[in-house]
């Protein structure tokens, strides 16, 4: 009888698969690996007495896919970030876009509320409160604020997004969880040493004690954001969006001397962030010099 399931991990042709709120070893034919098979997809397996072990025989269609970390089917992405090492603001606003281009509801993680100040975070809020779900400010090292991030995730597939050093691996300690290298696992699996060596690009989704379900990535792959037209970009700007709908001018480009539109006029009323609006504009350039690049 077909289970389904979600693969936790896959090395070379082994899959680690949740479901039923156990944890199965399966192996996957050639012919699904090849279609790309990833941690978050779902997948239907059964037991195959021939090989003494389960077998996945589908992959489940996906609602959203990103490539770095090599996750499927993701709720929530969790951009970590902290005073030290200094957020680059206009990378946080790229991956935001391109989450809302994959339906990833977006947090921001203030984290390591020990060592930071009280400016920082209102800095934070002022930029971010309209554009995310939530702001989480907590201290995993200290086990302070973490409620808030387990209601989160609980039931879900989440991703954790942000530079080194901000408090990710601290977070998923403070969790109870012990991360694996899946690069060290297909060694063990395979018979020569350069079977290994393409795993690095390989997600682990990691099973909590609540049952959430949080992948950890050292970089966050966006989608090349200069493909996307002006109006476009402004969808996914949903603190410039909700402005610029109700601005008079069908093909405003919203620019500060635009007299009479609704984004300026918002913005010089302390209703849009300065900041936001600043590198909204920077993004909205490169996507006209890169349409002008190739002709667009």
């Amino acid at each position: 009888m077909n289970k389904t399931g979600c693969i936790l991990r896959v090395v070379g042709a082994n899959c680690l698969i949740y479901a039923y709120n156990k944890e199965y070893d399966a192996l996957c034919p050639k012919q699904l690996k090849l279609q790309g098979l990833c941690a978050g997809d779902y997948v239907e397996f059964c037991y195959d007495d021939s090989i003494n072990n389960n077998l996945i025989s589908k992959i489940l269609p996906r609602k959203n896919h990103i490539d770095r970390p090599n996750v499927s089917n993701v709720d929530n992405a969790f951009i970590v970030i902290s005073e030290r090492p200094q957020p680059d603001f206009y990378i946080i606003d790229k991956i935001l876009v391109s989450l809302g281009i994959e339906k990833i509801t977006p947090y921001i993680i203030i984290s390591k509320l020990d060592i930071i100040n009280d400016e920082f975070i209102e800095i934070i809020k002022k930029q971010y409160s309209n554009c995310v779900k939530e702001i989480i400010v907590l201290s995993a090292l200290n086990n302070v604020g973490l409620e808030p991030f387990v209601n989160a995730t609980k039931g879900k597939v989440s991703v954790l997004v942000g530079q080194s050093a901000v408090g990710k691996s601290s977070l998923l300690n403070a969790l109870g969880i012990k991360k694996i290298k899946t690069d060290s696992l297909a060694l063990k699996v395979g018979k020569k040493v350069e079977r290994g060596k393409n795993t690095t690009k390989n997600s682990q989704l990691y099973l909590t004690s609540y049952g959430a379900l949080i992948a950890d990535t050292p970089g966050f792959k966006m989608l090349d954001l200069e493909d996307l037209t002006e109006s476009e970009l402004t969808h996914y700007f949903v603190d410039i969006k909700d402005y610029a709908i109700k601005c008079r001018y069908a093909d405003c480009s919203h620019l500060p001397n635009n007299e009479g539109c609704e984004v300026v006029r918002a913005l010089q009323e302390g209703k849009i962030n300065q900041s936001r609006y600043d590198r909204y504009i920077r993004l909205k350039n490169a996507i006209i010099r890169n349409r002008k690049k190739y002709g667009k």
